[in-house]
């Protein structure tokens, strides 16, 4: 495939691409071709296809629940979410919907559509966390039904198995994180837009569908509004350029935007009412360096999600567009480079990919390494170099579009009148569902960068996963070839299967750790500690704690953060650690109980309960 054919796969001009689109969008050799002003048809899914894909989404939700429970972490708060089940379950007491000041997502809808379950299981945190499961694979049973209306199986498994089989998703979809759903309930919302954007007219039902859906996402984290911005761009972009009805279009398209923003800040607003005291997060934008470290470390970390699509999307004749863009690529690696040697900021930015697993900073004492040096030193590497050939291929191909539009432009106004393929085509033939695809990711890391510059967060890798897929599939569908490319198909195969390796490293040493920090507070309370009084972590800590969450950061020697920051006068009787020497069967000083698991591949756990007396009782 020549350079040129790649630039007209993509390029704006409606006509040209309708005939360089891929046959998933055109019908089937035999049936009659779509007049103009009609819809074209999309081939149906086998149902063998079908079974298989709803059967895969559910085994990778399914590994993800057992290996959780074969460590202990089925069952026990992990991360952040210990949060919002005090607040689910507080509901299904009261009845009375209140928010504490530490969190900061909306939450709404996930907590109200918790009180089901909090029904027939009661209070328990298992059955909650096996419905997110189940929505995780919701999440990528629908978001391969998506990418098969512009991609082959084999690239549609390939972008939904970048998420799936990740260092990110498998910690999440078994716990009670926000993420999860909310991905879930956006990836609905692009599938309800497919329908709503085909063909000559728009669907406003199916719009309507889709926005709904996109509100209820929002509900649940703010970060969602990506969705709803994505579909309102793609309905513009699909449609913006219609011969007749343009102007009433665009001015109905933009007033469904409005309206959609506005039910969405009075329910922001409305939450914010049900929040006592100051919150955590609040407006303080800082520019300069700060912005640097923020784009560039959520760039690197999506880049090294993606590092596959790196390598997939240069081949066939796009080779020869890398030699030509070779100095962007090596600039940036320079760039990337000095970022992290002599700025320090980080290539990835945390929270789930990290050296020392997953949350690993949320008890005392330095975890043990998932990762060997050498190992860490490579996925560094990757993000650096993927990012980096990523960048320079977006680049690459937009200039590329650009120039073959007003090439055909130019074409067109020295014919003076429109190309004969333009003639022939039917009005809006194309599939949006690329266009859908490609916004939704770029908005999604945007936004992202965007808030946290705002709120002076810290930038998180678990915020910019549910763009990963997308992106990959828009860069797939950008770098199509029509001849066969076996050699691409196993590379990416092969990049896949790597990932795979750090992920089933990184999201089996989160369980192990989740559940070894649970055990220990287990184990204590059977020694006869109230478990309010035992400090086995940030989520054990939090979770038992009978007091109201405040926000008030202060620090104590001795004690983390989360002790004194966020409850009153916390009493602390068993402070747990990472034992400094794991190995070592003495007791350590003021050691009352000891906690030890090893994980599949990576580090063994072990997590030290020391007696302490921060407003312990003395019984």
């Amino acid at each position: 495939m020549s350079d040129q054919q790649g630039v007209d796969d993509l390029a704006p001009n409606d006509a040209t691409a309708a005939v360089a689109a891929p046959d998933a969008t055109r019908p089937p050799s035999g049936q009659a071709q779509p007049q103009a002003g009609t819809d074209v048809p999309r081939p149906r899914l086998l149902r063998v296809e079908v079974v298989l894909a709803w059967c895969a989404a559910l085994a990778v939700a399914g590994l993800y629940l057992v290996d959780a429970a074969a460590h202990g972490a089925l069952g026990a708060a992990r991360n952040d979410d210990w949060v919002y089940y005090r607040l689910a379950f507080s509901l299904a007491s009261t009845g009375h919907l209140s928010f504490d000041p530490y969190s900061s997502t909306l939450l709404v809808g996930q907590v109200v559509a918790a009180q089901p379950v909090i029904a027939v299981f009661g209070a328990e945190i298992a059955p909650l966390q096996v419905a997110v499961a189940l929505l995780s694979a919701v999440a990528l049973a629908a978001a391969y039904f998506f990418f098969r209306h512009f991609l082959a199986a084999f690239w549609a498994a390939f972008c939904v198995a970048l998420i799936a089989v990740g260092p990110i998703w498998g910690g999440l979809s078994v716990s009670f994180m926000s993420d999860v759903p909310a991905i879930a309930l956006q990836v609905l919302c692009l599938c309800a837009a497919v329908p709503a954007l085909r063909g000559p007219r728009l669907r406003w039902g199916w719009l309507a569908l889709s926005l709904g859906l996109a509100l209820l996402a929002f509900s649940v984290r703010e970060y969602s509004l990506a969705a709803a911005a994505a579909v309102l761009i793609a309905a513009l972009l699909t449609h913006g350029r219609r011969p007749t009805g343009r102007v009433t279009l665009l001015l109905a398209v933009v007033a469904v935007g409005v309206v959609w923003v506005l039910l969405a800040a009075a329910l922001f607003l409305w939450r914010d009412t049900l929040v006592v005291g100051p919150r955590a997060l609040s407006a303080e934008i800082e520019l300069g360096q700060r912005v640097f470290y923020v784009l560039a470390g959520l760039l690197t970390t999506t880049g090294f999600l993606m590092f596959p699509v790196a390598l997939a999307v240069w081949r066939g004749g796009l080779w020869r567009m890398l030699l030509r863009w070779w100095p962007l690529a090596v600039a940036l690696v320079a760039l990337f480079t000095y970022t992290s040697s002599v700025l320090g900021y980080p290539l990835l930015v945390g929270n789930y990919v990290r050296l020392g697993g997953s949350y690993s900073g949320t008890i005392a004492g330095v975890a043990p390494a998932v990762f060997s040096g050498r190992a860490w030193w490579s996925i560094m590497a990757a993000a650096n170099v993927a990012t980096s050939l990523l960048i320079t291929f977006a680049v690459a191909r937009s200039v590329g579009v650009l120039v073959a539009w007003r090439r055909r432009r130019r074409s067109a106004t020295d014919v003076g009148t429109v190309p004969a393929v333009a003639r022939a085509t039917p009005l809006r033939s194309l599939d949006p569902s690329p266009r859908i695809a490609l916004s939704f990711g770029v908005v999604t890391v945007a936004l992202v960068v965007v808030v946290v510059i705002i709120t002076h967060g810290r930038p998180f890798d678990r915020y910019v996963v549910g763009a990963v897929p997308f992106l990959a599939a828009a860069a797939i569908h950008a770098s199509r070839s029509r001849a066969p490319q076996l050699l691409g198909r196993i590379v990416a195969s092969a990049a896949v299967a790597v990932l795979a390796l750090v992920g089933v490293a990184q999201v089996d040493a989160s369980a192990t750790l989740d559940g070894t920090k649970w055990s220990l507070g287990t184990e204590a309370t059977r020694l006869g500690y109230a478990a309010e009084t035992v400090d086995a972590g940030y989520e054990w800590f939090g979770f038992h704690q009978p007091g109201p969450i405040i926000y008030d950061y202060r620090r104590e020697p001795g004690y983390p953060s989360y002790v004194t920051s966020l409850f009153t006068d916390a009493r602390v009787c068993v402070l747990g650690e990472y034992a400094p020497r794991p190995t070592q069967r003495a007791p350590y000083a003021g050691e009352v109980l000891r906690v030890s698991r090893v994980s599949l591949i990576g580090p063994r756990y072990t997590i030290l309960g020391r007696a302490v007396d921060r407003n312990c009782p003395s019984s």
